[in-house]
C-alpha cells in the first residue's frame, strides 16, 4: 500500500489541529487521490485556502489552519495526539 495522508484544520477550541466535522469526504489516512479530493472540499465548500506553494528557491507559503501530514495508518489517537500544539 502506497503512503496515506491526514488533513485536519485549526480548531481554537482544543488549541491543535482536528478532523473537520462537516466533511464529506474522508480525511483521515486517505491515499493522494483523497488528499486532493479532501484539500478542494475545505477551499470550495467549507471557505479554508488550503493553499500549498513551494517556490523555486526551496521556500514555502502555506494556509496555516489546514494541516497536512503523512500518517500511513496511524489511528485517530495517534494522530490527534501528534497534532496537539500546547
Amino acid at each position: 500500500m502506497g503512503a496515506l495522508y491526514s488533513v485536519g484544520t485549526w480548531d481554537t477550541d482544543v488549541s491543535g489541529y482536528t478532523p473537520q466535522p462537516e466533511m464529506r469526504c474522508p480525511c483521515i489516512n486517505v491515499t493522494w487521490r483523497g488528499l486532493l479530493n479532501a484539500l478542494r472540499e475545505l477551499r470550495n465548500e467549507h471557505g479554508y485556502d488550503a493553499g500549498r506553494v513551494r517556490f523555486a528557491d526551496g521556500s514555502r507559503d502555506s494556509d496555516w489552519s489546514v494541516l497536512v501530514e503523512r500518517t500511513d495508518g496511524l489511528t485517530l489517537d495517534e494522530i490527534l495526539r501528534n497534532w496537539e500544539r500546547w
